[in-house]
């Protein structure tokens, strides 16, 4: 038995090295050593986790997935709002813990359509994105200039794209079980949209905090109290010089081979897109044989017009239709359409057949087509030729930098071998500002370099990235200036200036509290606006998710407002001021009246309901399959800065 075990122990430490050299021999030594992390699994979908090897089988998510997520919806909200918020501020909010479970979520369902055997061709991926109509070009037709251009626009990968839309089409298939007709009860929609569709009408008065114009100065021991108390507020930031290699597609344009035959060639296949096509005004009668046809053209031929022919054959003074002015994409594509731009001016010798019947067309004048000069397009054709091409030699300069990284293990080093400009910022903080407040990282890849350089210690260099524009940098992080609190004489205009408004608010809220007893006290709204020397507003009919910003009334103060029993006044704080709001008047909803928008929300609802079936499917299959999220790994890629 002992010796049983004794070679137990040895085939297990066998097979484990095995395992071992096999992960060896398929990601490479150098490859492992290179990568420094870069592939850290975040979290893992299904499989089976073997002590010191780790999982077999299943789905991974990587810190850069989350990551990516991260930063997307930090440009979201740059989008919506114009400003990007701080990754500290993003991290208090959550928007870190939002973006795990979003990638856990596409990572699971990925996986779910994988086991069920569900797959999707590149032919018909290829087919989707060519029927969307964002796509279309000039001529109504894929273009893939355009595609390009709407991804980068949206800062969206075109291989992300093309992931996000095979999903698509394979969950589509997946819970194409799940009708949404008539999943909503009845009496739930009707509830609803009473609730939604309520109008309420306000009566506001704005009370500014400038409303407060004699605000003393501090003295020296209350201004030492505040500034004591308020320190973070007047923190010097932390600074960062750090340079900088950064590669993208307008670099290589000059570098892009484009020959004459190549633009001739792509005017010659986009020529629809250059000019005016033919137009032809026509008129038609029809006849449902061929005999009939040639009867009226005969008539017609004998000096008839063609309308007397149609009346005399077809036994109707309606026999003639005008079809007006038409391109020869405006007819059926076929006979008719080449019949009809075959012909000259006048009534067609012989009648044209369609799966309609028998044409007789008459053509009354022709508008001939314009094309635009080759020469007059050339330019703009070899630019967009060079911007088609430019992403190619974009990568091949992107896999020399990297070759040239991994040989020289410096960045300046592999930039100064292929000729690569090194850019530099001596001071900026996270937000890419100067100590002036002044912004100074602009331009391409602005926000993601800022980012990398506060990501990486004093004196690395972080990986090669990518961003969401297909644009490729490198940042080496050459000085940090830690954040500091500054003495009170460095800022002491500044903490006067706060507490300044620190003091007027205070007074200013006084002032609308005792306003707000008068108005809940019966006090006439309208007295009570010019008693403050202000000015009453009556906003217009709102929704409790609509606003009328020119009256006061924001999101804020509406909601206020729903929760008002006619006549009375409540206030809401904003950021330089006070709303007192009223309500003056309720409007409820008809639902006899609003029948067919109670069936438009109705269907609206059953989405809602079909989606929310859906999303339980999911958290099922997330159930069923298992997820194992390393905690550890997760904490640290979203550690702030400052924090050890």
């Amino acid at each position: 038995m002992n010796t049983f075990r004794k070679y137990a122990r040895f085939i297990i430490l066998f097979v484990l090295f095995g395992m071992l050299i096999v992960s060896f021999a398929f990601w490479g030594v150098g490859d492992m050593l290179r990568m420094g992390g870069r592939t850290a699994e975040v979290a893992h979908i299904g499989g089976t986790k073997i002590p010191i090897y780790g999982w077999v089988g299943g789905a991974s998510v990587s810190v850069n997935e989350v990551k990516d997520q991260f930063n997307r919806q930090l440009e979201g909200i740059q989008r919506q709002t114009g400003q990007r918020p701080e990754p500290e501020q993003a991290l208090r909010f959550g928007l870190h813990v939002r973006a795990l479970e979003e990638v856990i979520q596409r990572a699971v369902l990925d996986y779910t359509i994988q086991q069920f055997g569900l797959v999707v061709s590149d032919a018909e991926v290829r087919a989707a994105i060519a029927r969307n109509p964002a796509f279309a070009g000039t001529g109504g037709s894929f273009d893939p200039l355009l595609f390009r251009n709407r991804l980068q626009n949206a800062r969206i990968s075109e291989q992300q794209y093309i992931a996000d839309m095979r999903r698509e089409i394979a969950a589509s298939q997946l819970f194409g079980a799940v009708r949404p007709d008539g999943l909503a009860p009845k009496s739930l929609r009707d509830d609803i949209f009473k609730m939604e569709a309520e109008r309420r009408v306000a009566e506001t008065i704005y009370i500014p905090d400038a409303i407060i114009v004699d605000v003393p100065k501090p003295t020296a021991e209350q201004l030492a109290a505040f500034f004591e108390a308020n320190k973070t507020k007047f923190q010097i930031p932390e600074f960062r010089a750090f340079s900088y290699v950064l590669l993208t597609a307008d670099d290589v344009m000059s570098q892009v081979g484009v020959t004459a035959d190549m633009v001739k060639q792509e005017y010659d296949a986009r020529s629809a897109e250059f000019g005016t096509a033919e137009k032809r005004d026509v008129d038609q009668a029809m006849a449902d044989s061929e005999d009939k046809a040639k009867a009226i053209i005969a008539a017609v031929t004998g000096g008839k017009t063609l309308e007397d022919a149609a009346k005399d054959v077809l036994g109707s003074s309606d026999g003639v239709i005008k079809l007006g002015p038409v391109t020869k994409k405006d007819l059926p594509p076929g006979p008719l359409a080449d019949g009809v731009f075959g012909l000259p001016v006048g009534v067609g010798p012989t009648p044209i057949q369609s799966p309609l019947g028998w044409h007789i067309v008459r053509i009354n004048s022709v508008t001939p087509g314009k094309a635009v000069p080759f020469d007059e397009v050339k330019e703009k054709l070899e630019k967009e030729l060079r911007a088609q091409l430019a992403p190619d030699l974009l990568i091949k300069q992107v896999t020399d930098f990297e070759r040239m990284l991994a040989k020289t293990q410096s960045m300046k080093s592999a930039a100064e071998d292929l000729a690569l400009k090194i850019k530099t910022y001596d001071n900026v903080d996270a937000r890419g500002q100067d100590a002036e407040g002044k912004q100074i990282v602009i331009g391409p890849a602005a926000n993601e370099l800022v980012q990398a350089a506060f990501a990486t210690r004093e004196s690395a260099e972080s990986e090669l990235l990518e961003t969401q524009r297909g644009e490729y940098f490198i940042v080496r992080t050459d000085r940090i200036t830690p954040a500091r609190v500054p003495a009170l004489t460095e800022v002491e205009a500044k903490v006067i200036e706060a507490w300044q408004a620190e003091e007027r608010r205070k007074l200013a809220d006084a002032k609308v509290k005792a306003a707000l007893e008068k108005a809940n006290a019966s006090t006439g709204f309208d007295a009570l606006a010019k008693e403050l020397g202000l000015e009453m507003r009556t906003a217009k009919a709102v929704t409790r998710f609509e606003a009328d910003q020119g009256n006061y009334l924001t999101q804020p103060v509406v909601q206020e407002l729903f929760k008002l029993q006619a006549g009375k006044t409540q206030s809401v704080r904003t950021a330089e001021g006070s709303v007192l709001v009223r309500l003056k008047q309720i409007e409820p909803v008809d639902l006899a009246k609003d029948k067919d928008a109670i069936d438009r929300f109705g269907k609206q609802l059953d989405g809602m309901v079909a989606n929310d079936l859906i999303l339980q499917l999911i958290a099922a299959m997330r159930t069923k399959y298992g997820v194992v999220v390393d905690e550890a790994t997760f904490v640290a890629a979203f550690k702030p800065q400052n924090q050890p």
